[in-house]
C-alpha cells in the first residue's frame, strides 16, 4: 500500500482505517480502537471494501479485530459486517433496535437501496438494550452510549487515549427520514448527552475528525442549530 492507503493515527491506539478516500467512496469513516486485550472496529463500510478495510485494521492493530461495533445498521456503516466476522471471528455488537435490520438484510431500513447494494444479513453476537462497554484490557474500556435520533438504535462510543477523551459519534449530523425511524426530539437529547462528555476529539462518520474540545463543541452546536425547529 502507498502512503495514501495507510491507517491514519488519531490518538494513541486509535486509527482511521476506512473511508471514501481510504477504502471505497461508499464507505463511512471507520475507526479501530486497539487496547491491550481487545481491538474494536467502529463500523465497517458498505461491504465491497471489507478486505481492504481489514488490511488497514491489521496494519493499525497488529492482529484482527476482536469486536465490531455497529453504530447503526445503515449499509455504509454495516455492509461489511458479515464478511468481516467470517474472516476474523469477531463479535458484532449493536443496539437491539438495529438487530432486526442486520438480521434480515432489510434494504430499505439499511438504506442499501440508496447505494445500489444489498445488505448481507449479519445477526449480532451482542445486542444492547441501552448503554454498554467493551473491555479493552489493563483497566481501559470503550464506553457505549445509546443515542437515538438518526435511527432508533444509534450508538456512540468513547474512550480515553493519551490523556484525551475520544468520542466516536458517527452520524451526529443526521440525516433524518421517516424510513430510518428518525426522531429529531430524541436526537436533540442525544446531542446534549454527547456535549456533556466534553470530548477532546470527535471522530465523526462523514465529516472527519474534530479537535480540540472547542472545535468538538462548535460542531455539535452547529448541528443543533441546523436541525432546530
Amino acid at each position: 500500500m502507498g502512503d495514501a492507503k495507510m491507517p491514519r493515527k488519531i490518538a494513541p491506539g486509535i486509527h482511521m482505517v476506512g473511508g471514501p478516500d481510504l477504502t471505497d467512496p461508499r464507505d463511512c469513516l471507520c475507526y479501530l480502537v486497539a487496547g491491550a486485550s481487545a481491538r474494536v472496529l467502529v463500523d465497517c463500510g458498505a461491504g465491497p471494501s471489507a478486505p481492504a478495510l481489514l488490511e488497514l485494521a491489521m496494519a493499525a492493530g497488529g492482529d484482527p479485530p476482536t469486536h465490531l461495533l455497529i453504530t447503526h445498521a445503515h449499509i455504509d456503516h454495516a455492509g461489511g459486517a458479515a464478511e468481516i466476522r467470517r474472516r476474523t471471528g469477531c463479535r458484532i455488537v449493536l443496539h437491539q433496535a438495529e438487530a432486526e435490520v442486520m438480521a434480515t438484510g432489510d434494504d430499505t431500513r439499511s438504506a442499501a437501496d440508496w447505494y445500489g447494494l444489498s445488505l448481507e444479513p449479519a445477526p449480532p453476537d451482542q445486542a444492547l438494550e441501552g448503554d454498554g462497554a467493551i473491555d479493552l484490557g489493563q483497566g481501559q474500556e470503550l464506553a457505549i452510549l445509546h443515542t437515538p435520533g438518526h435511527t432508533p438504535g444509534s450508538l456512540v462510543a468513547w474512550c480515553l487515549a493519551g490523556g484525551q477523551k475520544v468520542l466516536f459519534g458517527q452520524d451526529v449530523h443526521g440525516p433524518f427520514a421517516p424510513a430510518f425511524g428518525s426522531d429529531i426530539a430524541a436526537w436533540r437529547g442525544s446531542i446534549a448527552r454527547m456535549m456533556e462528555l466534553e470530548a477532546d476529539i470527535l471522530a465523526e462518520g462523514h465529516y472527519g475528525v474534530f479537535r480540540p474540545a472547542g472545535e468538538v463543541r462548535s460542531f455539535l452546536r452547529e448541528q443543533l442549530a441546523i436541525n432546530s425547529a
